[in-house]
């Protein structure tokens, strides 16, 4: 049935118009590191680990997923495109060095304890023991190492292809055994994040691997790719590219009471179904017939949702809608002008945008800038996106030197199909045509798919253009800050003021919590000034969930259907 909607179900179009106008307590620095009080944020945080809760009964049944987008469907971190795309198969099949709760702090994994040096350049985390892959084997000291020197070692620059993997080799000096059972980080500066990063309250999925007899070998990487190894919760079992992956559950996943932990974050179901389906049309027709228990969906399609007898659930804070301005540092571009930036800013209705097309604040919130959201290390409502002035949008136009577009030249906007935020394309056909009437610019709209709009972006194809895509939820924001305004080098990077790379270099080099948080404030309203990327507001993504499914809880700042160990099934 599923294959059958896939395949014949048409795209879901829509029709729009513009209105007028040690357990879970404290982790310690590690013995063998200087102690240090400027601790990443939730690191030290003592809490009283909740009350051990009993296992529950396996539901021999199975769970079915259908997600937008697939990413690039590798499992080898470093090979990722737009990682993020991924999170829902990389986070099942990979443990995590550090692991979460319900409240998205930073809690005990893989790594029983994590601590960073008094001066900032070396990370140090205590390897457990008994932890299992999924043939049997357990998981070793050496392979975190080797996992780690793989994806973030300098050697990774001349082959990973992930940005955030690029950026963090460039800034490594070396990883290292610093113990029997302990991984020490030495960076070259500061790199307060690599905690929150490779953690499970992170956007990524830096799972640990079974060591391999090379850090870099393409035969070893493919092989890998078509039956991965991780330490999650679930094993790959089929896998048919560009349509669907089936997952087992792993009854050794070392997240559970026996191994002193204090929740069972193992599935309470056998198995896992994820499909492909970009449209939303054949994800509600599939949750509705009963073949899907859980799709993305808008709130265009409550009421088909509701009167079968569905629900939806909201994952708060899951994405944010991202303009990203390519290239602008060359100058033979308009947007190499802030004035140019800030206009096509200002002439954006995002009130419009929220109402015609989410249905109100209920799942768009017209708040935050870019991956800052209420949540988020660093926020203030001063971040949050610019009004609608389309006078002075044409006034600042003016000041650049095209009165009414006039000199500008084509603008084009890239787009492509969302995992988790319905109508992507239409909010950049509104975007252009809000730029069309407001600015007089002559503008077009081409859809892609988003692994293929990143590769170009970061070959340089796409300078002087827009894409307009989504960027995960966060509890911390620095890395992906790094990433686009930290490192001129990045392939991702939003500009080429070597000033504004200092600024964030010594934002995110400041060791003590409260004294960075307060910092990012500052650095984060001067860096939306700038208008490099533009904020719009982020969705509070809506679940179409079927009645199979009796609880479900899960977690803010996640794209995809997140802590599926919290769902029971009939």
């Amino acid at each position: 049935m599923i294959g059958r909607l896939l395949k014949t179900l048409p795209v879901l179009t829509l029709v729009f118009a513009l209105a007028c106008g040690a357990a879970a307590t404290a982790t310690p620095s590690p013995t063998n590191a200087p102690q240090s009080t400027a601790i990443q944020p939730g690191i030290a945080t003592a809490t009283p680990a909740p009350a051990v809760k009993p296992a529950a009964v396996v539901n021999p049944g199975k769970l079915t997923v259908m997600v937008g987008s697939l990413g690039n469907e590798r499992f080898d971190f470093a090979f990722t495109v737009d990682s993020t795309k991924g999170n829902i198969y990389g986070r099942t099949v990979h443990g995590f060095l550090i692991s979460d709760n319900e409240t998205r702090e930073m809690v005990p994994g893989i790594a029983s304890q994590w601590g960073l040096s008094a001066d900032g350049l070396t990370w140090t985390f205590t390897i457990r023991k008994g932890v299992k892959f999924h043939d049997g084997t357990e998981l070793t000291t050496e392979d975190a190492l080797w996992s780690l020197q793989h994806s973030w070692g300098p050697q990774a620059v001349e082959y990973a292809i992930d940005s955030t993997a690029l950026v963090a080799s460039r800034r490594m000096n070396r990883i290292e055994m610093s113990g029997s059972d302990k991984v020490s980080m030495v960076t070259k500066a500061p790199v307060t994040e690599i905690a929150y990063v490779l953690s499970e309250a992170g956007i990524f999925s830096h799972g640990i691997m079974p060591k391999r007899a090379k850090l870099h070998d393409t035969a070893e990487e493919e092989a890998y790719d078509k039956k991965p190894i991780g330490a999650g919760p679930m094993r790959l079992v089929k896998h048919v590219p560009n349509y669907s992956m089936t997952f087992e559950r792993f009854d050794d996943f070392y997240y559970q009471p026996k191994n002193g932990f204090p929740e069972d974050k193992r599935m309470k179901f056998q198995l896992l179904d994820v499909f492909l389906a970009p449209e939303e049309a054949t994800r509600v027709a599939a949750v509705r017939a009963g073949e899907a228990d859980i799709v993305p969906v808008s709130l265009a399609t409550k009421n088909q949702i509701e009167t079968a007898g569905r629900r939806l659930v909201f994952g708060q804070e899951g994405i944010s809608v991202y303009i990203k301005l390519v290239g602008c540092w060359e100058p033979q571009h308009p947007c190499h002008d802030k004035r140019v930036r800030q206009a096509l800013d200002y002439a954006i209705n995002k009130d419009l945008i929220r109402d015609r097309l989410y249905g109100g604040s209920e799942v768009f919130q017209v708040k935050g800038w870019t991956a800052v959201t209420p949540s988020t290390i660093g926020y203030t409502r001063e971040l949050d996106p610019l009004p609608f002035d389309p006078n002075k949008a044409r006034q600042l136009l003016a000041d650049a030197g095209y009165p009414g577009g006039q000199g500008f030249g084509k603008l084009i906007v890239n787009t492509h199909p969302s995992i988790s935020i319905p109508f992507m394309v239409e909010g950049a056909q509104l975007g252009a045509e809000f730029w069309r009437r407001e600015l007089g610019l002559d503008t077009e709209v081409r859809v892609g798919d988003g692994v293929g709009i990143r590769k170009r972006q970061q070959a340089g194809e796409l300078n002087g253009q827009l894409w307009w895509y989504d960027v995960t939820g966060r509890k911390d924001a620095t890395s992906t800050m790094a990433v686009n305004y930290g490192d001129l080098e990045s392939p991702n990077r939003a500009h080429g003021d070597p000033e504004l790379v200092r600024l964030v270099r010594e934002t995110f080099g400041i060791l003590n919590v409260d004294e960075q948080a307060e910092a990012s404030k500052k650095l984060y309203l001067r860096l939306r000034d700038e208008s490099y990327n533009l904020g719009i507001g982020y969705v509070n993504i809506p679940w179409g969930v079927g009645p199979r499914v009796l609880t479900w809880s899960p977690y803010s700042l996640s794209n995809h259907p997140s802590a599926l160990h919290t769902i029971t099934l009939k």
